[in-house]
């Protein structure tokens, strides 16, 4: 019998491992709440007029380095377009409040400060640029 409830046990943890994996480096749909740049310990101009890339990433995080080179490739030469970044290494308090579970983190923000999409953990460059395009859709 206690065979039978630690192979079950076995099984529960990998279906909620499996399931929280799943979710890694996909685009969704965000709540469409408006976040202002001092909300995210960041200065008043730290987003861009057209749009804006928010990186909530860690030191620790090799994929964060990663990441904020593609977002930056992304938004370069762009127009009222910027790339905005969370240390959660010294704001850990903000993963919470924003339901960040997972470095790197995007929130695609429009023009008028909502957030519009959201990519959980690391992402290809499609991806990537289809949370932009979420974003420079939203802004028209």
């Amino acid at each position: 019998m206690l065979a039978l409830v630690a192979a079950a046990a076995i099984v529960v943890a990998g279906l909620v491992g499996w399931l929280w994996w799943r979710g890694d480096g996909t685009l969704r749909r965000g709540s469409g709440e408006r976040i202002r740049p001092r909300e995210v310990a960041l200065p008043d101009d730290a987003f861009g007029t057209t749009a804006t890339l928010l990186l909530f990433g860690s030191q620790q995080d090799e994929r964060t380095a990663t990441t904020r080179d593609r977002l930056l490739a992304l938004v370069e030469g762009r127009d009222g377009v910027r790339l905005a970044e969370v240390d959660l290494t010294a704001r850990g308090d903000l993963a919470g409040r924003y339901a960040v579970t997972r470095t790197p983190s995007v929130f695609a923000i429009d023009g008028r400060g909502r957030l519009v999409g959201r990519v959980k953990g690391a992402a290809d460059d499609a991806t990537l640029r289809a949370a932009l395009d979420t974003a420079l859709g939203a802004a028209s």
